[in-house]
């Protein structure tokens, strides 16, 4: 029904015959006096003010000027269509969307009465009009207005011989920001924003490049809109990183660099935020203290060109933080987060989104330092205020996911509801994204492993197998994820005593990482441990030392020395010594799994404490270890097994 319609006269938006209502003409009513002229000085001066940014000034002014034409030449004139234009064009730039949507209904529809639907005049204002629809949230009409746009460009501009936006006469252009092409650029970057909110990033480039490309034929030579061209490939270099084009995305980033360092220099704005871009990038890529030094600089200039008040300056010093999180200089990055926090809660209110953000990014690095319930007030505060903005938000998912982790580690059965929220989010979130049921699997992961903890073995069962299913769906059979899957399914098989199927699993699993993930050593130690507690369980001893020993020089070499799991390692081999009857060597690595436990908040590792304790107890007193030793007739593997020397791993 809609196909052959006009935009204006098919959007939902648009009821009846609309006329935009100046304001400064009447408060200005009395003090000078109108005429035709001084309507036309008033035009005059309203775009330079708009040049200038006085937008006040230059919407008064334009009123003005748009009160005497009507009353000159009438409503329905081009004139009074080209003032209704940059009128809207002025309140974009205000933000005002609501009053820039209206004095664009008229200018187009002035424009299609008098030049007809194939005009460029046309088009230019119908483009702005689905610009505002985009930021008024109404995607729908903005969609229909960006094709009826887009459609007239190509009856009436585009190249077809060529198949090309550039024509066939490429000779230089003097004025180029007056040129049509250069409409029909900001139509195409605009139309990308659109479709980038509907999802489809593949779209959204074409058209990045679409308009790229007219821009650097009509900018490339004139140096004053050459950021034009940075601007775009700026876009199109986070578009690329987002759909893991990284080789398309630092091709772009690199020119846009080069561009906004001739052109504005070292320290504007524009040149921050491509370096921060390519940061991104490299951080993308995990190099993470290339993209360190980068948000460094980016941060310092920011600085410059900003001030150290802006909100810009504040959601860097984040992105710092994070950089310094990802090399592990956890307080730098604490440090960072707190900075940025609190400038973030004094320019833009303490419930504004960027600080959601930043205190998601604090309580996250709290609970990794083992500052668990500081973390969880971060996290809560940061749930709260994205709530009150919208009850749906996608980002809730991960925020759920993150208390859930935080409850498990204290082992409170907060946990369980957290995850069931988290997974419900993602579940919804995959309507409109599929990858987000990807990352629902890390969620059932860790719902499972919450479960094996308080032995409810066949729910956990549930949580790991339509995890293990849906990364094989989405992902592939050969995919470092399934190897953790495998990992879980091996725990399991363990606490059933189902010490056949634990191994082929634990097998399975390791197999899977040397093929898909080789570097994530720390994952294959978690497989190590569980194979070693299989073969320990079945009286195994010298298989289980040897998978516990390897777990334990992954775990300091490559771990923090004094980590929980470290203490973990240790005290799974001094029970290996335990049933050797090695009493000496179990009791030395029992206290010092003890020591390293004792070092975290009791929340943190009454797990671990306990196992320990129960390590402990089976260890008899040494006035009994020969007694004990001799009537079980000796263990010759107990002298012939070691376990490596702390300063020995460490080498």
């Amino acid at each position: 029904m809609l196909m052959g319609a006009s935009a204006l006269t098919a959007q939902l938006r648009f009821v009846g015959p609309r006329q935009y209502a100046p304001k400064g003409y009447r408060d200005a009513a009395g003090h000078v006096p109108m005429t035709p002229e001084f309507g036309e000085e008033c035009n005059d001066l309203a775009k330079v003010a708009h040049q200038s940014k006085n937008f006040g000034d230059a919407i008064a002014l334009y009123d003005r000027a748009l009160t005497m034409r009507r009353e000159v030449h009438g409503p329905i004139n081009e004139l009074c269509a080209a003032t209704l234009h940059n009128i809207g064009r002025c309140f974009i730039d205000m933000k005002e969307y609501g009053a820039a949507e209206n004095a664009l209904t008229e200018a187009a529809a002035i424009y299609e009465k008098l030049q007809g639907p194939l005009s460029i005049k046309y088009a230019e204002s119908l483009a702005l009009l689905a610009h505002t629809y985009v930021h008024l949230k109404f995607l729908d009409e903005s969609e229909k207005a960006f094709k009826d746009a887009i459609r007239v460009y190509r009856d009436t501009i585009f190249n077809h011989k060529d198949n090309s936006w550039l024509p066939e006469n490429r000779e230089p252009v003097k004025e180029p920001n007056l040129h049509p092409l250069s409409s029909v650029a900001h139509a195409l970057a605009d139309c990308a924003t659109l479709f980038l909110m509907r999802g489809w990033e593949h779209r959204a480039i074409q058209f990045l490049e679409e308009a790229l490309e007219i821009r650097r034929f009509l900018y490339s030579r004139h140096q004053k809109f050459r950021p034009m061209i940075a601007q775009t490939l700026n876009k199109i270099a986070e578009l690329k990183k987002a759909i893991n084009d990284g080789v398309g995305a630092d091709m772009a980033i690199s020119e846009c660099i080069e561009i906004c360092i001739s052109t504005m220099g070292k320290d504007s704005a524009a040149t921050a935020h491509a370096v921060s871009t390519k940061a991104g990038l490299l951080a993308g890529k995990k190099q993470f203290r290339e993209a360190l030094k980068l948000y460094e600089e980016s941060t310092t200039t920011y600085g410059i060109a900003l001030g150290k008040d802006h909100p810009i300056f504040a959601q860097e010093i984040v992105k710092l933080g994070r950089a310094q999180e990802y090399v592990e200089d956890f307080a730098g990055a604490e440090k960072s987060y707190r900075r940025g926090l609190d400038l973030l809660e004094k320019v833009t209110g303490d419930d504004s989104p960027q600080v959601a953000e930043a205190a998601l990014c604090l309580g996250t690095l709290l609970i990794r330092k083992l500052d668990i319930d500081a973390g969880i007030e971060h996290i809560r505060n940061a749930v709260k205020i994205r709530k009150n903005k919208n009850r749906d938000d996608p980002q809730l998912a991960f925020m759920y996911q993150k208390l859930g982790e935080a409850y498990a580690m204290k082992q409170e059965h907060h946990a369980e509801a957290y995850f069931l929220m988290s997974i419900d989010r993602f579940r919804e979130n995959a309507k409109i994204d599929q990858l987000q049921r990807t990352y629902m699997t890390d969620v059932l992961d860790d719902l499972g492993l919450y479960y094996l903890e308080f032995k409810h073995l066949d729910k956990a069962e549930g949580c790991f197998k339509e995890s293990l299913d849906a990364r094989i769906e989405l992902l592939g059979e050969n995919h470092a994820t399934v190897a953790y899957s495998y990992s879980n399914f091996a725990l399991l098989y363990l606490q059933r005593d189902d010490y056949k199927n634990c191994e082929k699993m634990c097998e399975n699993a390791v197999e899977m990482y040397l093929k898909t993930a080789k570097s994530n050593v720390i994952a294959q130690a978690d497989v190590y441990t569980t194979h070693g507690q299989c073969m320990q369980l079945q009286k195994k001893y010298p298989e289980a030392m040897k998978y516990h020993e390897k777990a334990l020089n992954i775990r300091r070499t490559r771990g923090d020395t004094l980590e929980t799991a470290t203490a973990e390692s240790l005290n799974h081999i001094a029970r290996v010594y335990v049933g050797m009857k090695d009493y000496a060597k179990a009791l030395k690595n029992v206290a010092e799994a003890k020591r390293i436990a004792l070092k975290y908040s009791p929340d943190v590792t009454r797990a671990l404490r306990t196992e320990i304790e129960v390590t402990e107890q089976r260890i008899p007193t040494m006035d009994l270890w020969t007694q004990e030793i001799e009537a079980g007739g000796g263990n010759d593997a107990s002298s012939k097994t070691t376990v490596s020397k702390p300063e020995e791993t460490a080498k």
